[in-house]
């Protein structure tokens, strides 16, 4: 009677790899991954920038966005009509000077937009906007708006505030601040003074603090107002 071979039964049952041994035997195969599963992560990939991670910095400053104070809008063409008329009258020879000297439109077009651009304050209507992080005012083809930290200290005017660097060196001077004009009536004066007054510092504060830190950074500079300073009290 022939007898049954173990082995071929083994390596014949359902479901069974091999009927070597195991230490023989390679790694089960896997199972295949859900194609649903698989669809869902290459469009998670997708959807997320490579690299991107919410870093805490980043996660801190959406929490802490800029939230706007105050806006206004003025327009300070119609304040003084005999001022503005020659301004108006200036731009406009100017511009018919460009042709006449070079009548080609894209170079009286360049010209044209320069003037505006620099006179667009005065010309057109401005909107003033303060935040907690920016100052700076928005019009036709100009704008400018700068970051608390840009600017030293404050002057008042009687027709508005002048956001200003450090004008006791050459170089303050020459830099361009901003002048935030009131209203006409002056009605919005206390208000515009409270925010400005509560991001920035006095003149006499502002620049005493200034020369601490001078002092603190030390250098060929601080020494020689150190040695000015020992040869004026002499």
């Amino acid at each position: 009677m022939p007898q049954k071979d173990n082995d071929s039964e083994v390596r014949n049952r359902p479901g069974s790899a091999s009927g070597r041994p195991s230490y023989l035997r390679g790694p089960l195969p896997q199972k295949k991954a859900d194609a649903g599963s698989q669809v869902t992560d290459i469009r998670e990939a997708k959807a997320k920038p490579r690299g991107s991670q919410d870093s805490p910095a980043q996660a801190k400053s959406e929490a802490a966005e800029d939230v706007e104070l105050y806006n206004w809008k003025i327009w300070l063409l119609p304040r003084r009509p005999l001022v503005s008329a020659f301004v108006v009258a200036s731009v406009i020879g100017s511009v018919a000077l460009a042709y006449w000297t070079l009548p080609q439109i894209f170079f009286v077009g360049v010209i044209t937009v320069i003037l505006l651009n620099r006179l667009a304050p005065y010309l057109f209507p401005v909107r003033y906007i303060i935040t907690e992080q920016t100052v700076g005012y928005k019009t036709f083809l100009a704008r400018d708006i700068r970051t608390w930290d840009r600017f030293l200290t404050y002057r008042e005017f009687p027709d508005g505030i002048l956001l200003t660097h450090d004008t006791r060196t050459v170089r303050g001077r020459v830099r361009e601040g901003i002048f935030l004009y009131y209203y006409e009536d002056g009605s919005n004066k206390d208000e515009i003074f409270r925010i400005v007054s509560s991001k920035l510092k006095p003149p006499s504060e502002a620049f005493a603090d200034a020369d601490e830190e001078k002092k603190k950074r030390g250098g060929l500079r601080a020494a020689f107002d150190r040695i000015r300073r020992l040869k004026s009290r002499d």
